[in-house]
C-alpha cells in the first residue's frame, strides 16, 4: 500500500522531480564555474528552485514544450 503511493506520487508528479534533479544539477554546475555567481551563498537553492520551478510549469502545461 506505500509502495503504491510512493509510485503514484512519483508518476503524478515526475516531471518535477526531473526538472529539480535533473535539471537543477544541471543549472547548480553551470552557476558554479561562473565566476560571478560562484561566491553567492545560496546558488544551489536557487540552482534547484528553478530546476523544479521549470518542472512544476511543466507537470501544470501537460508538456516540456
Amino acid at each position: 500500500m506505500l509502495i503504491e503511493k510512493i509510485l503514484n506520487h512519483i508518476s503524478n508528479w515526475g516531471k518535477v522531480w526531473f526538472g529539480l534533479i535533473f535539471l537543477g544539477s544541471i543549472f547548480n554546475a553551470t552557476f558554479e564555474k561562473i565566476s560571478l555567481l560562484s561566491d553567492m551563498p545560496y546558488i544551489s537553492v536557487f540552482a534547484f528552485g528553478s530546476g523544479a520551478l521549470i518542472g512544476f510549469l511543466a507537470k501544470m502545461r501537460g508538456a516540456w514544450l
